[in-house]
């Protein structure tokens, strides 16, 4: 999706001028200079993006942390994180219309791009090699975040294809899911075994063979796949299990996982908690002494956990 957003932005904004039979000299003044401005701008961001693809587990698992933050009044400290790499493309599963999640295959994307202390964030959409571009960008700084039109926005309400404000509502409602993810991952990638992250062709190899036997040789372009690691898998079988259990009471496991999560440090930092295993060591006999004269001085053998709490 990288290749295709460079080459729609290398034409652009001719080809929706062209597509409303417009030329540029009727475009409002000052107009066609922030369309050619944010087309260069555009064009230097994608040349250091990363791609990272997130599999529907890990995806899960991130959704409900940033969930979390969100009640817990945490998300202010969205504004501290430093992005792995300037320039993230985020493409996270897809809701189906019958409410399946499934594996992204490149056609909705978040681009997510640091500057110095603001982070960006965009969604555009692929379909049949045809970009579906921004409408609105979403800006976060310090505390605070905004949302403001872009320039292909006022191309639109220009030419006479306003976007309504649903259409805005569904794209900042992504973008906040984008900006999420792009979060999760900048923490969560610094704790061994949250998450994995793997090197994969963006185009499965049947995929490929597919589109060579049609005479379409589709790129062997890499991207970084998410998945959960085993700390990570722990954390979502002990999520699973609290909200199972949830107002139920029963017999403590004797080895589990225990759920990590994010918190605030004294510092006012925001830092991860990693998940652990309770009640994972071995078998200690113990000299235990009851009440019961009958009972008195009775060998019992008792679980010792690893508990790091």
């Amino acid at each position: 999706m990288v290749q295709e957003l460079k080459l729609f932005f290398t034409d652009y904004p001719r080809q929706i001028l062209e597509m409303q039979g417009m030329s540029p000299a009727e475009l409002p003044a000052g107009l066609m200079d922030q369309l050619l401005d944010y087309r260069e701008r555009s064009l230097a961001i994608l040349d250091d993006a990363q791609v990272f693809r997130i599999d529907i587990d890990a995806y899960w698992m991130m959704s409900e942390l940033v969930n979390e933050m969100k009640r817990e009044g945490l998300d202010e400290l969205f504004s501290q994180v430093q992005l792995p790499f300037p320039t993230m493309i985020i493409m996270p599963p897809l809701l189906g219309t019958d409410g399946i999640m499934r594996q992204n295959d490149g056609s909705v994307f978040g681009l997510v791009a640091q500057v110095g202390e603001e982070i960006y964030t965009q969604r555009f959409a692929i379909r049949q090699n045809t970009v579906g571009p921004s409408a609105c960008c979403m800006i976060t700084k310090g505390m605070g975040a905004s949302a403001v039109p872009t320039p292909t926005q006022k191309l639109f309400q220009a030419v006479g294809m306003p976007v309504s404000d649903g259409m805005i509502d569904d794209e900042l409602a992504m973008n906040r899911s984008f900006l999420g993810s792009a979060i999760a991952i900048a923490t969560l990638l610094r704790h061994d075994g949250m998450l994995d992250a793997q090197q994969v062709s963006l185009h499965p190899r049947h995929e490929r063979r597919q589109a060579e036997r049609s005479g379409k040789a589709l790129p062997d372009t890499l991207i970084t796949k998410i998945s959960l690691g085993k700390a990570g898998r722990g954390q979502v079988e002990a999520m699973k299990y609290e909200t199972s259990t949830v107002g139920r009471k029963g017999m403590p496991r004797r080895t589990h996982w225990v759920r990590g999560h994010y918190m605030k440090s004294r510092s006012g930092k925001l830092v991860w908690r990693m998940p652990h295993l309770r009640g994972a060591g071995p078998l200690v006999p113990q000299l235990r002494y009851v009440t019961s004269p009958v009972l008195a001085g009775s060998l019992t053998t008792t679980p010792q956990g690893n508990d790091t709490e």
